[in-house]
């Protein structure tokens, strides 16, 4: 077995806790507040995209803390407190409490969203060959995580109640938050080492620049597609497909498991394709990757196109088009959503990577808060015509990406 530096593994434990609580949750709200509280769909899909807006501002903020003397491991056990004592408010079930826990989960998500990147790069500043390998883990476990979270918080809402699945959820990041201060001593130790080695110092000039703008651009269209996963794809999901399977009826909130599922299954067969790829000249680029997967993000919807069009007048349409839209959305999520930040510093100056980091994860934000904004259309317009326009803006996404690919062969 691969011998990881001390405290790494406990660093992605922790992680994987946290994105538990996280990924059950967003299984869980959109439904909670159409359901339970009564929220309209436009509004609850307004709330769920500002929420999973502010987990990507709240870094910011979070920063300002951690790089003080408060640190980065103290400041990431903050946050997984702060959360839990939000998902904790959400027990309550009433509307003043959701709005209350909601802010406190997402400023502490911003905590957490530090460490993984911010703590392994120094962990293996003595070992840079592990560094992917290591951060590869991170980003596997939280997809388990992702396929476990909606499963088990949907049996525990089922079995007995909505409070018992976030209080679950709380359990998850207390939970992170022992786990991480076990290894307090440690992951402290290296925290005033400088990270690794940084592919910032390969920009171009002013071509960088034109790129990094654009794949600002991309970040929003990327984002407010790949959102309603976690949004209108689980009222599709409710209200317009058959969801029986062998006499058992699939609930809606497997279906962020099935997208979690997806991405870990998609995983080995798209690297391979890529390996292969290589054999062309000039291809992969990064630039290429991502355009590849804003195609895909893009192409995710035309089957509910078709499915919209035929289950019009109120008749259910089979899962299989569904899955097909999932499938292709875990490609765009895997060559976009992995590579857009490795891209963003790659081609930004050295002394300014984390701001152009920071513009990348605001465009980001402003994407999933265009998501939930979109999503106010759903009860408004003919599906098939919403989940057009969701196809038509990532491929927009796609044009700018090959326009980026296409300036870098040129430098």
């Amino acid at each position: 077995m691969r011998r990881y530096p001390p405290g790494f593994l406990s660093l992605s434990a922790s992680v994987a806790c946290e994105r538990f609580g996280f990924f059950l949750l967003t299984s869980l709200l959109l439904l909670y507040l159409n359901e339970r509280l009564g929220f309209t769909t436009a509004q609850a899909t307004d709330v769920l995209g500002c929420f999973i807006a502010a987990t990507y501002v709240s870094p910011l903020l979070a920063s300002a803390v951690t790089d003080g003397r408060f640190g980065i491991v103290r400041g990431t056990a903050l946050g997984y407190i702060v959360a839990a004592a939000g998902y904790s408010l959400l027990v309550a079930e009433s509307r003043p409490t959701m709005y209350a826990g909601l802010t406190l989960i997402a400023l502490g998500a911003g905590a957490a969203k530090l460490a993984p990147q911010s703590l392994a790069t120094r962990l293996f500043a003595a070992q840079p060959q592990l560094h992917d390998r290591g951060l590869t883990l991170i980003y596997l476990l939280a997809n388990v995580s992702a396929l476990v979270s909606p499963v088990i918080g949907e049996t525990a809402r089922a079995w007995f109640g909505w409070p018992a699945a976030f209080a679950l959820a709380s359990l998850s990041l207390v939970v992170a938050s022992i786990i991480i201060q076990t290894q307090s001593h440690v992951l402290r130790s290296v925290e005033g080492k400088a990270g690794g080695s940084s592919d910032s110092g390969q920009a171009h000039g002013s071509g960088s620049l034109v790129m990094l703008l654009g794949l600002c651009v991309l970040a929003i269209l990327f984002n407010l597609a790949q959102m309603q996963a976690s949004s209108t794809l689980l009222l599709w999901t409710r209200d317009n497909t058959n969801r029986h399977l062998l006499g058992w009826e699939l609930p809606v909130p497997y279906v962020a498991s099935l997208h979690a599922g997806l991405v870990l299954a998609v995983s080995p067969l798209l690297a391979r394709a890529l390996l292969r790829l290589k054999i062309m000249p000039g291809l992969p680029t990064a630039a290429a990757k991502i355009a590849l997967g804003m195609l895909a993000t893009g192409l995710a919807y035309a089957p509910l196109v078709v499915a919209a069009l035929l289950g019009h007048g109120g008749s259910l349409v089979g899962l299989g088009w569904l899955l097909g839209c999932l499938g292709l959305l875990s490609v765009g999520e895997l060559l976009v959503g992995a590579l857009g930040p490795s891209f963003v510093l790659r081609l930004a100056p050295p002394t300014r990577g984390g701001r152009w980091l920071g513009a990348w994860y605001g465009s980001t934000a402003l994407g999933y808060w265009v998501a939930g904004r979109i999503g106010g259309l759903w009860d408004r317009v003919p599906h098939s015509l919403f989940f057009l326009g969701l196809a038509v803006l990532p491929l927009m996404g796609a044009a700018v990406s090959l326009c980026c690919h296409r300036w870098s062969t040129r430098l």
